[in-house]
């Protein structure tokens, strides 16, 4: 490096501590169809070249259409510790709901190209979004995403990797033109999708330091068919070693769940459970909001939106994500790890995959360095803890420090705002509510609420029994035994009344029922379960069990 480049870098460092720095990595750059395959002499239109950057390169393949291209070192010197992702789709000739992304690539140092699967590139998905139906002539025909990546920071001011690789951009914009060329006007022979522009906005000082950095996995398909450790199950399982001590890592994922036929993991919300040397370190449950606010962006006909609007629970039951949404950079804190060897296994123990179909793309990566985004974590264990007469009283277990949540009350598969009821609980994370209509099952959400301006996404549901004047106390286990308790594989009950056993996990998701006087535990995860057992002459009894 000369003099002159180094004088610029410390200039541009200096400055960079007092305002803000914008780098526009990509400026209206068009995509073209994932699954448009180039034969023998076939070529993309010359705009997939010439609207590019000069130096970027295009990695077009069946499935796939991504443009690359190398930061400058003025730009590295350019971005401080706090950084900010912009992203604008804007519509051609794609009217589906596809995967779309951002990847962070590090490049063996001096490379003028590089090919997808080439063994000594490692990449890292920083961003991944979810493209809205587009009609290309009706209005918005952009739509904006944001990420707020500090973390990154520390992967390209690292001076041990910034004398093995320099860093590449990849924008990524999967999509698919045959239907808009008969359904959009304007779009006939077309095999453009998408034009984009992403930028980052950055401000701070970045400070040079060997952080911890190591990618595990890039959009690595999980399902129960064909693609998982454990066979016949959700279940990614993997193994690194770490040949020092690791203080605070965190491990960032990005999951989303595929599968758009009848009954397909697109339209059910599961648990996922994430696990480190076999302990339970995370739970998340995708979804948990409203799509509403980004229909102004699906200006195409679809099934999911639909052609009226949807109440909040209506799709907190049975959406993970939002067409025109981003889908969540998640961080899971490991803690100190040790060095030695160690796993990390991510399990959805609902999932189904009805027909063979569906899919769950995983990208994983780990440092000790934290994004910055402001995250108020969503409660768990939502549970029915008593119930009287048309009073029943609801508790969850907080996750951050929040300490006012909202609580949502609604007659239970009936989506009208009609039936549903907002309310406020502070100091514990329990509430009761006592006018409950005779004669109604009820479901219950709850989030957190952190701040003024932050909340947390919906947890649940819970459900009530139907609402009766009789009173039941659901702690009351005097006619019912469970054994052994804690469980590791098959669960005993022993009552000579038995009608009906049903077990839940703490969110109050129902996972089994029968009336089978046990009940094999082997394929749940570790964590603490309800069952709630109806005996024959009309008493029910709740109990806590754990899965070891």
């Amino acid at each position: 490096m000369n003099k002159n480049l180094l004088f610029t870098l410390f200039v541009i460092t200096f400055c960079n501590s007092f305002k803000a720095q914008n780098i526009i990595v990509f400026n209206d750059v068009p995509f073209y169809s994932m699954y448009h395959y180039l034969g023998e002499g076939e070529t993309l239109p010359s705009e997939a070249y010439t609207q590019i950057p000069e130096g970027a390169i295009r990695l077009h393949a069946y499935e796939r259409d991504i443009i690359s291209r190398k930061l400058t070192d003025i730009e590295i010197a350019t971005l401080g510790n706090s950084i900010t992702m912009n992203i604008t789709l804007t519509a051609a000739c794609d009217n589906y709901d596809r995967l779309a992304g951002v990847n962070l690539v590090l490049v063996p140092k001096g490379s003028t190209t590089y090919t997808w699967d080439q063994q000594d590139v490692k990449r890292v998905e920083i961003g991944r979004f979810i493209t809205p139906f587009m009609n290309k002539n009706k209005s918005p025909t952009s739509v904006p995403y944001t990420y707020q990546i500090d973390n990154i920071s520390d992967i390209i001011h690292n001076p041990t990797l910034q004398s093995q690789f320099d860093f590449w951009i990849e924008f990524r914009a999967d999509g698919y033109s045959a239907a808009a060329n008969t359904q959009v006007a304007g779009c006939a022979d077309r095999t453009d999708v998408f034009r984009g522009t992403l930028e980052f906005t950055s401000s701070g000082t970045a400070i040079p330091n060997n952080s911890y950095f190591l990618p595990i996995s890039y959009r690595d398909n999980l399902n129960n068919y064909n693609a998982t450790d454990v066979e016949g199950e959700t279940t990614r399982i993997v193994h690194f070693t770490l040949e020092e001590p690791v203080e605070n890592a965190v491990l960032f994922l990005i999951s989303s769940n595929h599968g758009s036929n009848s009954g397909g993991e697109e339209y059910n919300r599961r648990d996922h459970y994430i696990y480190l040397d076999n302990e339970l370190v995370h739970q998340y449950k995708p979804g948990g909001k409203s799509c509403e606010p980004y229909r102004q962006y699906n200006t195409q006909s679809n099934g999911i939106y639909g052609s009226n609007s949807r109440t909040l629970r209506n799709w907190l039951a049975n959406s993970n994500w939002c067409p025109g949404d981003k889908v969540p950079n998640r961080e899971v804190k490991l803690g100190n790890l040790t060095a030695g060897e160690h796993t990390i296994k991510i399990d959805v123990p609902t999932a189904k995959f009805t027909g063979q179909q569906g899919y769950i793309p995983l990208s994983m990566y780990i440092q000790n360095s934290t994004s910055g985004q402001i995250v108020c974590a969503t409660p768990t264990a939502l549970q029915v803890l008593s119930q009287e007469s048309q009073s029943v009283k609801v508790g969850w277990t907080e996750r951050g420090n929040a300490n006012n949540w909202e609580v949502l009350w609604g007659r239970k598969n009936v989506y009208s705002t009609t039936y549903d009821t907002y309310q406020e609980a502070s100091e514990i994370p329990e509430t009761t509510k006592s006018d409950l209509v005779v004669g109604r099952l009820y479901e219950i959400y709850v989030k957190s609420k952190c701040t003024d301006n932050t909340e947390s996404v919906w947890s649940g549901p819970a459900y009530t029994e139907k609402i009766t004047l009789d009173t039941y106390d659901s702690s009351k286990t005097t006619k019912v035994s469970l054994y052994p308790n804690p469980v590791n594989n098959i669960l005993h009950i022993q009552t000579s009344l038995l009608k009906k056993v049903t077990l839940f996990n703490m969110e109050g998701k129902k996972l089994s029922e029968s009336t089978a006087s046990e009940i094999n535990f082997s394929r749940y995860p570790k964590g603490v379960y309800i069952i709630t057992t109806e005996l024959s002459d009309g008493s029910i009894s709740t109990q806590k069990i754990i899965k070891n």
